[in-house]
């Protein structure tokens, strides 16, 4: 938890850390060095609910875990923020399959599933189309980072959206289309992963919802 509430942007806030801890390993993964070496960010900074939430997976979490225990305060935008009360990242973390039951998650902030160009190709389907779409776009997202993070899954991924409206929301500087809403899937996946598009603003961020 931070102190006061953050109303900064990620990019404001990965400056600050950059200029104010700028030899940690953290470094490399949010100021563009590893931009061609990951297709997909291993760590994430974002500002979830005016609160900071820095993600690491893959080889992007020891060093989220190193820096979580250096973190206590962070000057951005000329305000002293306090950290306190963090919550910890778990060891381990997996893509796997759950084989036994559909677990359930929730978009906490918008899911940019469409691209400016698939967009116009979305308007033009039925709602039933619209379903078997984003289910597809779904599968896509989840299949690109298993890949990505060198996972190959040996079970067929499966997912199905249940979104608030299947009208999209454009996001207007990039003439993306959004949706909010949640997901269920077979697949088991960790807190504040993103999906989608505009990730590294914080975009496509799920948490898992009770059974």
């Amino acid at each position: 938890m931070t102190e006061p509430p953050i109303e900064l942007t990620p990019y404001q806030v990965k400056g600050a850390i950059i200029r104010q801890f700028p030899d940690h390993p953290i470094v490399p993964f949010i100021n563009g060095a590893y931009r061609e070496r990951y297709r997909y960010p291993r760590v994430q900074v974002k500002v979830l609910r005016k609160q900071l939430c820095i993600f690491g997976i893959g080889g992007g979490y020891l060093p989220v875990n190193s820096f979580q225990k250096e973190l206590h305060n962070l000057e951005a935008e000329g305000i002293e923020f306090e950290v306190h009360d963090k919550e910890i990242p778990q060891d381990g973390l997996e893509l796997q399959e759950i084989s036994d039951e559909y677990l359930r998650y929730k978009f906490i902030t918008p899911w940019v599933a469409l691209t400016q160009r698939a967009l116009a190709h979305y308007k033009s389907l039925t709602p039933r189309e619209r379903v078997a779409h984003l289910n597809r776009v779904l599968v896509q997202n989840l299949l690109f980072i298993s890949r990505d993070l060198g996972y190959e899954p040996e079970f067929t991924v499966s997912v199905r959206v249940k979104l608030q409206t299947l009208s999209p929301r454009v996001v207007e500087e990039q003439g993306s289309g959004s949706f909010k809403g949640y997901f269920t899937s077979n697949m088991k996946l960790p807190d504040y992963l993103g999906l989608g598009n505009g990730i590294t603003k914080g975009l496509g961020t799920i948490v898992r919802m009770p059974s």
